[in-house]
């Protein structure tokens, strides 16, 4: 393996970059190109039931250890287990669980030839504004974040794979989807190092924080030119505190950067800022984007010295990974129940003062389920999205078996004015209602709430007076933009078990065990 002064400007430029087309036959080929020449730093392959003959073929090009990494926030798909996410895990309040989750991944994704993931998140929930991904988030608190980080990382660290945490600096934004605009933070470095730097730099002091990810909002009160990935001054306060490893940009694919700075400008600027592996346009071939990066190098606008730097944390990074694990966390023979189990665990409920979050399921009532609308969450612009986790007919199902006298009939999430006007005219004729909602997380989308439509439907049957309950799926944040508040609310998020679960609870089968782990948002 060469060293860094062995390396041709070549291998250096092509080490600093991530590979992000493999799926594209053109593009898979140039990439083994590079592997071949030592220069490819890092490759991201789909987490899918084909990544593991791709792998081989990329490990069979490499003598290296090349990094393959993507995101693996929910888990590990392959493996068939279910799908949890940040804020069912942190809703269960259970140590246990957690760690189960991270060990399977670890174990799954380093045995399919993965050197790591771009998680977990650690970003605090600082403000209820902040509606985007907020299920990517385990909590408001530094504390209860930090708690949660070290749980994954340290079982991550046990097997020699690789956890990357994100998205620094992590503080509160605007609200905007960085995906498709600017975002702004308000906080400044005193802020930061006390509240959203704490995950960072307590991994840090303990030795787990193994890689980093930055994200491409605004912290003008730091650097009013330039977002935290292309900013030497927002990155620096890292630096400065000792973190010598790995740190990653966010995707260049994004609006907030594109639209203002281009292709060829964003990754120059990313790399002399401080990122070691820049992620560039997926939509753009590899070999474009490593020629726009090496036409830069020879055009002078590269930094020799800060390329060098981004070499070393890279070749860093794949010594470490390459380490053979001495004594991994194992997980649990009952793995697939325990991560059923958080689907059944996580449901919360938001209740008035001495209000049960049981009805009588003997009772006659309306129940009103929010249908989808049918769009696909599967397309090539896709970065973030928890898929479609919604099932309408298993809430029904789940629903009749549980509530035998119930009347049901459905809403879609983008109602007109007759849909609307049936739902009311069917709730005339029943004293109590339960409403059922849901909304999705997405790039693209702009927020994870509901549509203005279904909350002024909700509004209206909190006004009668016969909402009952209101039962919801997806951020429960969303909740907070009624006009009238549900005297007794119950959270599923984004678990699909959760939506045969939370009719248990509801119907008074089992207990809510869950906690909504913003409790701070929520009251504000």
């Amino acid at each position: 393996m060469l060293t860094i002064e062995q390396m041709t400007p070549e291998q250096k430029i092509g080490r600093v970059l991530c590979a992000r087309r493999t799926n594209v036959a053109e593009d898979l080929e140039f990439t083994l190109e590079l592997i071949r020449n030592q220069a490819c730093g890092c490759v991201q392959v789909q987490v899918n039931d084909k990544a593991e003959a791709l792998i081989r073929t990329l490990r069979e090009a490499a003598d290296y250890p090349l990094l393959i990494i993507n995101d693996m926030e929910n888990g590990f798909a392959p493996s068939g287990l279910p799908s949890v996410t940040s804020a069912t895990l942190a809703a269960c309040k259970n140590r246990e669980y957690t760690r189960a989750f991270a060990a399977a991944i670890a174990r799954d994704a380093r045995a399919t030839g993965f050197s790591g993931c771009w998680s977990p998140v650690v970003d605090i929930l600082r403000t209820p504004s902040d509606k985007l991904g907020t299920l990517r988030k385990a909590g408001d608190t530094a504390e209860a974040v930090t708690d949660f980080a070290r749980d994954i990382l340290e079982v991550f660290a046990s097997y020699r794979f690789q956890g990357s945490c994100k998205h620094y600096p992590g503080g509160h934004t605007s609200g905007a989807d960085t995906h498709m605009t600017n975002a702004t933070n308000t906080v400044d470095e005193a802020e930061l190092l006390g509240v959203d730097l704490v995950p960072y730099l307590t991994m840090h002091r303990e030795g787990l924080l193994q890689g980093v990810m930055v994200d491409h909002a605004f912290y003008p009160q730091i650097d009013p030119d330039y977002p935290a990935s292309l900013s030497k001054k927002v990155i620096g306060i890292l630096r400065r505190a000792g973190y010598d490893g790995l740190i990653y940009t966010d995707s260049l694919a994004m609006m907030a950067i594109l639209q203002r700075y281009g292709e060829a400008g964003a990754m120059v600027l990313a790399l002399n800022a401080g990122n070691d592996i820049i992620l560039p346009n997926y939509r753009t071939p590899t070999k474009e984007v490593y020629e726009m990066m090496l036409k830069a190098y020879k055009n002078g606008e590269i930094d020799e010295a800060r390329l060098d730097e981004a070499v070393r944390h890279v070749m860093a990074a794949e010594a470490w990974c390459a380490e053979a694990p001495t004594a991994p966390v194992p997980v649990p023979e009952n793995i697939e129940e325990i991560l059923h189990a958080v689907s059944r665990d996580c449901v919360s409920t938001d209740c008035a003062e001495g209000l049960s979050p049981a009805i009588d399921p003997t009772e006659r009532r309306l129940f009103v389920v929010l249908t989808e609308q049918g769009f696909r969450m599967d397309g090539p612009a896709q970065e973030i999205s928890f898929g479609n986790f919604y099932h309408p007919q298993r809430v029904i199902d789940a629903i009749r078996e549980r509530f035998p006298n119930a009347e049901i009939t459905t809403l879609p999430e983008f109602p007109s004015a007759n849909a609307n006007d049936i739902v009311l005219t069917k709730a005339t004729a029943h004293d109590k209602v339960v409403f059922v909602s849901f909304c999705m997380t997405s790039c693209y989308l702009g927020a994870d709430r509901m549509t203005r439509r279904v909350e002024a439907m909700i509004d209206a049957l909190t006004a009668s007076g016969k909402l009952e309950a209101l039962v919801h799926f997806g951020n429960p944040l969303a909740t907070r933009e009624l006009g009238l508040r549900p005297a007794r609310t119950l959270f599923g998020y984004n678990a699909p078990a959760a939506q045969v679960y939370a009719f248990d609870v509801l119907a008074g089968a089992i207990p809510a065990k869950g906690t909504v782990p913003y409790p701070h948002m929520m009251a504000l």
